[in-house]
Order: C-alpha cells, then structure tokens, then sequence
C-alpha cells in the first residue's frame, strides 16, 4: 500500500498543502475547526510524518544530547536512563555522548560537532568553565546542566560540601576517631571537584568541634570495589582504637568498607560505623546508612528546563534549582 502523502492529506480534507504543513509543523494560523478536519484526516489516512523532512522545516530535530564524563558508573546510568525516558514520553531521542578523553573534548569544542546537531544539551557534572573558551558551550542550542552549578547556563545542582557536613554530622553522634575513604580526582580540566568538596565540608565539621584530623586519616581508592576493599582494609588494620568511623564519599566505597570490616570480624554498627554518598539501588540490602542525592528528581527537573528551553528561547530568565541532600539511616551509622 502506498505511503500517504501531505498532497493526500489535502485532497481528503479539502485544503491547501501548506494548510496541511501548518498543522503537521505546528506554525501559523489554522482555524480550529480545519485543524480537527486535518488531524481527522491524517488519521483516517494512517499518515506518519518525516522526522527529517518535519525538521527541515522546524529547524527541529526531536533529538536531545546527552553529555556524561563517564559510562559504566550507577549514577550515571540512573541519571541517563531518568533523562531518556522522560523526554520519551515528551516525543524525543537521545544521543549519548561520553567525555572520555582530551582529543574528543577537543572535538565537541568545535561548533559543527554533531554533538550540537540536536534540539538541546544536557551536559551532567561538566565544568563548562574549565572545558570550553570563556566558559561557553559552542552552540546556541539550549544547554541545561545536571549535578554542576553555573552562572551561565540553566542548571540543577547539589552541594557537595554539606553531603560532606551531613557524614561529619552522623558519625560524630558514634565517635570522633574518625577516617575518610575518597576518589583522588585527577588535576585535570575535567575534574569536577565533588569528591574534594565532600571532604572539604566534612573536615569543616571537625574542625569547628575541635576534632584534630590529619591527611594520615584521608585513604583513596579507584572506583572499583575491590581497591575500594583494599583500602577499607588497610584503614581498619591501621585504626589503633574502636569505635571508629569511616566516611565513604559514594556508596561503592561504602559497600568496600563494610565488606572488608566483616572480613576482619569488626561489626559494623558497633565497632565500626560507615556512612556513604548516592543511595543506589543495593545500599539498602547491605545496610548502608548514606546521604542520598536525588538522582532522578534532578533528571527529571534538568529535562522540563531544556524542553522549557526549546519551546520558549532564550528570553526566559536562567533557572537555577538546587536539591538538598537527604540523610538516609539504616544499620551501619
């Protein structure tokens, strides 16, 4: 069977062509009464529009980018997924696109990289103002950011020294012989600072109790579980007394510690308290007393800006939304 055309869609509603594109595009003047008899139309005649043909037209692609600094991580894959299937709903795709490397950075520095191709831009926890000229992203579509404050862009955040205030907080209700187990951040210009933020506030805490705390009790480990193990365990053979408590800055960390503390028989929420950052999705099942960020709200809100964005320009003021972290208690602190 033939493919239906907008010449078809004319004929059976008794129109012009360009009546029939006005509906289909969503521009200009058509009274409501021919609309309904066009939508009829299309309807009857099981009419599919083209998506590159409508976007010549628009100047939309129902397309959106998404930007990430890494794959394989839960947070990123939560805040991916949150994002693709909220604007599936909304009638768009999206394309990934994951900042791996200095030679691909200096691709999407450039204004025709396929990257800025699309209707918007979610970039989550980019540093623009290290990683582009001026602070800019090379494009004039919408850019929103995710988990990354700016002065420039649309943006939804959270701050990372208070999620460091919260841990110091806790685990000084159980003891102040206290220890850190943190990501070393590479000095790099993609470095987005949330792990030395969250240390930072968490020493904040202890220095304003009086609490001496020194780079001796600060541990760091890759983002794998098993050098995260290693290290918990290098941490707990080196404690000279208990209780004692140890701040994981993300929740793998935390799971680490946990596992290496009933490897050596400590009992954690007794011997050892352990308080981790994210929430995901098995913190629960292993106990994990942590400090929640919202993961899919901030998804959620960043893609109704940029959709926002799209259907209103760039005349509406910047939105800048900030979530707080939620302490989440359960048996380890």
């Amino acid at each position: 069977m033939k493919k239906p055309t907008i010449k078809d869609i004319a004929k059976r509603a008794k129109v012009g062509i360009g009546t029939v594109s006005r509906v289909i595009n969503n521009s200009g003047y058509v009274s409501e009464e021919t609309r309904k008899r066009i939508e009829k139309a299309i309807e009857e005649l099981g009419y599919q529009p083209d998506p590159t043909a409508r976007g010549l037209v628009s100047g939309l692609t129902g397309m959106i980018s998404i930007v990430v600094p890494m794959i394989r991580t839960e947070f990123y894959d939560r805040l991916v997924e949150t994002i693709d299937d909220f604007l599936a709903v909304n009638s768009y795709d999206t394309v990934i696109f994951p900042l791996l490397s200095e030679h691909r950075l200096q691709r999407f520095s450039s204004k025709g990289a396929f990257l800025y191709r699309t209707d918007g831009i979610i970039m989550a926890s980019m540093p623009v103002h290290k990683l582009f000229d001026g602070g800019k992203v090379p494009t004039d579509r919408p850019v929103v950011l995710v988990d990354m404050y700016s002065n420039r862009y649309d943006c939804v955040y959270i701050d990372n020294v208070e999620i460091g205030k919260i841990a110091a907080d806790v685990l000084l209700e159980h003891t102040a012989n206290l220890y850190v187990l943190t990501f070393i951040e590479p000095d790099s210009i993609f470095t987005s600072g949330v792990f030395k933020k969250r240390v930072s506030g968490f020493k904040n805490v202890l220095r304003n109790n009086g609490i001496k705390f020194t780079k001796k009790r600060i541990f760091h480990s890759e983002l794998d579980l098993h050098y995260a193990f290693t290290q918990a365990t290098q941490i707990l053979k080196e404690m000279e007394s208990f209780p004692a408590g140890i701040f994981a800055t993300c929740d793998l960390f935390g799971y680490g510690a946990i596992l290496a503390a009933k490897n050596l028989g400590i009992e954690v929420g007794r011997d050892l308290f352990v308080i981790g950052v994210d929430d995901q999705s098995w913190s629960e099942d292993i106990g994990l007393t942590t400090v929640r960020q919202p993961v899919e709200d901030m998804s959620t809100t960043a893609s109704e800006i940029l959709l926002n964005r799209i259907t209103k320009g760039k005349s509406c003021k910047k939105t800048k939304i900030k979530f707080d972290p939620i302490i989440i208690r359960r048996l380890s602190a």
